[in-house]
């Protein structure tokens, strides 16, 4: 078996370059500043404003697999309140 060979079955990675790999590892983790921040999503359109109603909400689950939408906001078809609109699925919030 040649030195190369052997020197890869030992794990010896960090004798090519001088040193070991922990001592590498901690001047890479110690030399490092704060981590940058992760980049955010600009915000969303903002929601229909619902007005309010005295009463009880009510939820209401429709599947029409026939019929199919792209996913969007309506108002609700039985008086005040939000739809949802997602592929078959219709979920309407009613106050």
């Amino acid at each position: 078996m040649s030195e190369e060979a052997r020197h890869g079955m030992r794990g010896d990675v960090g004798d090519e370059r001088g040193g070991d790999l922990r001592s590498e590892l901690a001047a890479e983790l110690g030399s490092s500043s704060a981590p940058s921040p992760l980049p955010s999503a600009p915000p969303g359109a903002p929601l229909p404003d619902v007005p309010t109603a005295i009463g009880t909400p009510a939820l209401s689950v429709r599947l029409t697999p026939l019929r199919w939408s792209l996913p969007r906001l309506d108002s609700s078809e039985q008086g005040a309140g939000l739809a949802v609109r997602l592929g078959p699925w219709r979920i309407e919030i009613t106050v």
